[in-house]
């Protein structure tokens, strides 16, 4: 424990935020009864209101206890709502939120905004996005969850961490979805009937997809994207579960000019991001129990998609246009993080 109990300065609160574990390394801002109180009028909700335990300590996540770790987290009023709603989204059951946090892989959840919202809060969904892109309510709203996480839940390294490599998302890991999107945000094309909305979904740090050797056929060009989803050692591609596949506004558009609609792009993913069983198993290695009944898994020439079924690709629209790009954050596969939408009111 620190010597230091109480803070009078900006100093003294720092040493104390390092000395009691209530970061992770990084400097917080002091959650002041002012700050904390701003956050919990803006969301309109009773500071009690509990949305639920934090895995893995099991902390209680009241309003205003998610309120003072966005207040460290530098959380403006208009962010909290995000926060909020994603803290509910990710304690849904089908999250597992406890696997997540605790478990070797390297995954974390993405928070996703996408809608109107995007816009109203300033949120950057160009240049940089998924390190923030300098824009204060992506690092904001991802930290939040990080410190939430970290404080009421207990996720620290070693104990009960397992991580093995890490992801620097643990840092904060929130994107938003372009409004250049030629498609319906992605939180209606998974059936959430509002303006706006967040997705969040665990899942590993991007891993980018150029059009090296590709021409303009829109077939040809997601077959890069469908090799970088199925390497031999992915999660997904032995137990199948959900990954994000991420392009650009200009190369979204290039599909969308070409008849591709986010479904079309699902189906043609799925077809072809495939590996055979005998590349999977070395001989003598039993099939998966994860592979539905469908999958032929005694014939090693059977193709087995990196899910089970297209719309778990879930397809979102964002990043700078300087040139075509994609990228892949494979999940966890069937083990959980799975994505949860939920709509932003107000």
């Amino acid at each position: 424990m620190s010597a230091i109990t109480t803070a009078n300065t900006i100093e003294e609160w720092v040493e104390l935020a390092h000395t009691e574990g209530l970061t992770d390394g990084l400097p917080v801002y002091p959650p002041t009864r002012a700050a904390v109180d701003e956050l919990v009028e803006a969301s309109g909700r009773d500071p009690g209101l509990l949305l639920g335990a934090i895995p893995p300590r099991g902390g209680a996540a009241t309003v205003e206890v998610v309120a003072a770790n966005a207040a460290m987290a530098g959380c403006k009023p208009e962010h909290f709502e995000v926060v909020l709603v994603a803290v509910e989204a990710m304690l849904e059951d089908r999250f597992n939120l406890r696997g997540v946090v605790t478990t070797t892989h390297p995954c974390w959840p993405l928070v996703i905004v996408s809608g109107p919202v995007v816009e109203q809060l300033d949120m950057a969904h160009t240049e940089s996005v998924f390190s923030g892109g300098g824009a204060h309510a992506n690092a904001a709203i991802g930290r939040a969850i990080k410190l939430l996480l970290w404080n009421a839940g207990g996720a620290t390294p070693g104990e009960p961490v397992k991580e093995v490599f890490g992801h620097p998302g643990r840092y904060a890991f929130c994107v938003a979805e372009s409004p250049a999107s030629p498609w319906p945000p992605l939180h209606r094309a998974r059936g959430i009937e509002s303006d706006s909305g967040i997705t969040v979904f665990a899942c590993e740090s991007p891993t980018s997809v150029a059009m090296w050797g590709a021409d303009d056929t829109p077939v040809n060009r997601l077959a890069q994207l469908a090799d970088a989803m199925a390497i031999k050692g992915c999660n997904n591609t032995h137990t199948m579960g959900e990954t994000l596949v991420v392009l650009t506004p200009n190369e979204a558009r290039h599909m969308a000019e070409n008849g591709y609609d986010r479904a079309s792009v699902q189906e043609q993913l799925w077809q072809q991001a495939r590996r055979r069983i005998g590349d999977l198993l070395s001989p003598g290695v039993p099939p998966y129990a994860w592979w539905p009944d469908w999958v032929d898994a005694e014939n090693p020439d059977e193709l087995v998609p990196v899910t089970e079924r297209p719309e778990d690709i879930h397809v979102m629209v964002t990043g700078a246009e300087s040139i075509p790009w994609m990228a892949v954050c494979a999940g966890w596969g069937n083990l959980g993080g799975y994505a949860v939408s939920r709509a932003l009111v107000g």
